[in-house]
């Protein structure tokens, strides 16, 4: 999926919520933190896709960017927390 930005997963997802770039580790843990159930299950999904497309990237600069944000997100997943 080298062009990620164009992929169905991706414009369903950006109904759903929209994602940053992240700077940082704190930043993605700051904001994962004020997720809903939904736009938590978007992120996951939008990050496994990114993922994937990392992981098949061939231009070695593009796949580190792409491997970086979907670390970034999968942290920003994990300072997710669902609400009772």
């Amino acid at each position: 999926m080298k062009e990620f930005h164009k992929s169905a997963i991706y414009r369903e997802a950006l109904a759903i919520l929209i994602i940053p770039i992240f700077l940082s580790t704190e930043h993605a843990m700051e904001w994962g933190s004020n997720l809903n159930a939904k736009q938590h299950f978007t992120l996951i999904t939008v990050q496994n896709a990114l993922s994937n497309a990392a992981r098949v990237e061939s231009d070695s600069q593009r796949k580190l960017e792409l491997a970086m944000q979907s670390q970034l997100m999968r942290e920003a997943s994990q300072a997710f927390v669902a609400q009772s």
